[in-house]
């Protein structure tokens, strides 16, 4: 993708940030050095769990690793139950992480994520892109890729995206002095919730540009339940003031059922940037607690991993409404033209089963985005996906969703392509 002309003319080169295979979070050693890499084990904890004399008590018995950690101070400031902030931060992420079972994926997404991100951070990368992502290289205004721009490089749509949306946030940050620190540059949610995000809450919220047209690139600021509620009118919800966990995480059960919006607004967290001081809000609160990685409602068996794409913004948002008394989901832009796109029908690793309806989703936002809505009608002309970079495998899927109507999988659409050979 990124040997596109275009792209090519308009962006260095990837680098990749490995991944984490869930199998080597079975064992005790392998997810504590993945969450060690990640950061999100306090120093003085992964110093003593990386020295030799760790190594050494391990391979002995693994059941006394945790021995290393004797006169190693516990934070004060640790929450969780009594009992859970009498141990060691490494100790209790095991204890509720070994029996995680099916959520071992999320867990593993998560760890790499942050992974990338201490990459990002030091290292002075732009974004950070999970590989099922895809890019617009033209525009419905703009039909021919090689086409040369105003700046005289070779115009790429994506990149363009991407500069007025981040020339947004600093026109922001000079207007009122505080900071970006989580800029999205893909996102995407429920069509009950884009609906109401790109309809409602991005043209109440738009910040305006300098040159006054709200049509112009920008960002709105991350949406958050309470902007739903007041939307349909209601003065609380029922989850506002519930304790339970699993009552907080239920709103987001059901993703592709409902008409109207609820839950999370936005998913995914597939393209975007992270300030050093966000990055450092978000590691620090991590370390703090456990319960916000690991999570488990009262009639639930074992642990539950959260999806990344709902722990970033609340670290961010959490950590800068405290430190200066702001609402800090304002410090959290996300692009109002996204400058990627979820691959059509690649398999996740994680929900498979909704690969189909993230397709669905990401047709109804393009054509949002091109003011050519079709009200998420699955039988919509797909037209908006010619302006992407696809694959052959997907350009295929493609081109049978817009005959018939349906989203196949590259294993259907493999198995199909062989049938009508044979026959």
């Amino acid at each position: 993708m990124f040997s596109h002309p275009a792209m090519a003319a308009n962006f260095e080169p990837p680098a990749f940030s490995p991944g984490v295979p869930q199998r080597e979070l079975r064992n005790m050693m392998g997810l504590l050095t993945h969450a060690g890499k990640a950061g999100i084990i306090p120093q003085p904890e992964w110093e003593a769990l990386s020295s030799s004399k760790a190594k050494a008590l391990y391979e002995d018995d693994p059941n006394t690793l945790f021995d290393v950690l004797d006169g190693v101070p516990i934070d004060p400031q640790r929450m969780g139950s009594d009992f859970d902030k009498t141990m060691h931060y490494s100790k209790e992420l095991w204890q509720k992480a070994k029996g995680i079972n099916r959520g071992r994926s999320v867990l593993a997404c998560s760890l790499a994520h942050l992974t990338a991100m201490k990459t990002l951070v030091e290292d002075g990368y732009d974004f950070i892109l999970e590989d099922n992502v895809r890019v617009p290289i033209t525009s419905a205004t703009r039909q021919n890729d090689d086409a040369i721009g105003d700046d005289g490089e070779m115009y790429c749509e994506c990149a363009q995206r991407i500069w007025s949306t981040k020339e947004a946030s600093i026109e922001w940050e000079e207007s009122t002095g505080h900071k970006c620190h989580l800029r999205y540059y893909g996102w995407l949610g429920s069509r009950p919730n884009l609906k109401f995000v790109m309809n409602v809450h991005r043209t109440k919220m738009q910040f305006p540009r300098k040159e006054g047209k709200m049509d112009n690139p920008s960002f709105f600021p991350f949406p958050i339940k309470s902007d739903i509620d007041e939307y349909l009118g209601n003065e609380s919800s029922p989850n506002d003031n519930a304790t339970d966990a699993e009552a907080r995480e239920k709103a987001d059960d059901n993703k592709t059922k409902t008409t109207t919006p609820g839950g999370t607004p936005i998913w995914g967290a597939f393209a975007y940037w992270v300030s050093k001081e966000g990055y450092d809000a978000i590691i620090q609160s991590l370390q703090l607690d456990v319960g916000a990685m690991l999570w488990k409602g009262k009639r639930m068996r074992c642990y539950q991993a959260k999806p990344i794409d709902k722990t970033i913004p609340r670290r961010i948002t959490t950590s800068f409404s405290k430190t200066n008394n702001q609402d800090g989901r304002n410090h959290i832009h996300v692009a109002t033209h996204p400058a990627f796109f979820r691959a059509p029908m690649l398999t996740s690793q994680i929900h498979s089963q909704w690969d189909a309806e993230f397709c669905r989703s990401s047709e109804f936002q393009m054509n949002e985005d091109n003011r050519d809505n079709d009200e998420g009608n699955d039988k919509g002309n797909g037209e908006v996906w010619r302006h992407l970079w696809l694959t052959t495998d997907e350009t295929d899927i493609v081109d049978h969703r817009v005959k018939h109507g349906e989203w196949l999988t590259l294993k259907a659409m493999a198995e199909l392509r062989d049938t009508e050979q044979g026959s």
